[in-house]
């Protein structure tokens, strides 16, 4: 009895740390599966989901070791697989993960999210044509799979097929409006079709859905500032100071007081030297210029947007990020 009610534990925690990611409770599925862990360290499933979770939370070489630990202890296991491949993927062994995703797409054929992976991984080992025809083919076998939909509307994006790209995220929308990844795309397409303020308006409802998310917060830095083509030059110092917390915003002025400063002992030197004859360095002060000016305005647009953010945010009653 002993042991059944073990079983009966050990799923029951497994279960709960499915339904944790998919919650998005990334950290609260790490605590259950090393509770799981801590009874049975070669618990294949729990390790498996443990470097997922790792992968979820960027932690591409930590994912990998612990994938691998979990196929050591159970090279069979379908879920043991599918994680050692995507921590093979996300790694870069695009060679390897290629023969493990091989195996499983021929176990299923009709599975879009294996056709996709190993679409990946012929596409980086510059096998092109192979590629191509594994996300067609991926593409047409998607049906109401949510997660190859959103891969496959990722890739149609960066080929700069933004209406195809629209079409599979609506489709996706359709099955599941709680994907923040879905709106994010949505808001490339405006962006690219040059609609600025639909772009805005669907990038915060992708941050409503995934709040403090770093790729929302620079799609939105970016949307505003496309209204102002002055600003575009602009757009990686307003990313950066964006993605900031609260301590940037106090830092960065800092940076621009010392720009200002060396500008002006620059002026007035520049200026005595032309009083007495000689050439000013002129260099030295157009650097610094350009650097004061670039700073100063990529802070004032960066607080101005994340200002303008945290209104919006109000009216959606999202928290402050």
């Amino acid at each position: 009895m002993r042991g059944a009610g073990g079983g009966l534990d050990r799923d029951a925690n497994e279960r709960a740390a499915f339904a944790l990611l998919e919650a998005g409770n990334t950290p609260g599925a790490e605590a259950r599966l090393r509770q799981m862990l801590s009874r049975d360290a070669g618990d294949a499933r729990a390790l498996a989901l443990l470097a997922h979770c790792k992968l979820v939370l960027g932690d591409r070489k930590e994912a990998l070791t612990i994938a691998r630990s979990a196929m050591a202890s159970d090279p069979d296991d379908d879920l043991v697989l599918r994680v050692l491949a995507s921590a093979l993927l996300a790694a870069g062994k695009y060679k390897e993960a290629d023969e493990i995703v091989s195996s499983l797409a021929e176990e299923d054929p009709n599975d879009s999210s294996m056709l996709l992976r190993l679409a990946y991984a012929r596409f980086n080992q510059k096998k092109f044509v192979d590629a191509r025809d594994l996300f067609d083919e991926a593409e047409d076998k998607a049906g109401d799979n949510v997660r190859a939909l959103i891969g496959i509307a990722q890739l149609r994006l960066e080929q700069w097929n933004y209406e195809r790209a629209r079409e599979l995220a609506l489709r996706a929308l359709q099955l599941d409006p709680t994907r923040a990844e879905i709106f994010q795309i949505l808001a490339e397409c405006e962006l690219a079709w040059k609609r600025p303020g639909e772009a805005y308006d669907l990038a915060l409802e992708a941050l409503r859905l995934d709040p403090g998310d770093r790729d929302t917060l620079r799609l939105l830095a970016r949307a505003r500032a496309r209204r102002h083509l002055v600003l575009r030059p602009f757009l990686p110092g307003i990313d950066w100071v964006v993605e900031m917390d609260r301590s940037g915003l106090v830092t960065v002025p800092l940076l621009v007081a010392v720009l200002g400063g060396l500008l002006a002992y620059c002026l007035v030197y520049d200026i005595g030297r032309v009083l007495a004859g000689d050439p000013p360095e002129v260099l030295l002060s157009c650097g610094l210029a350009a650097a004061f000016v670039f700073a100063l305005v990529s802070w004032f647009t960066a607080v101005r947007t994340r200002l303008q953010i945290r209104r919006d945010l109000r009216k959606i009653a999202l928290p402050k990020f």
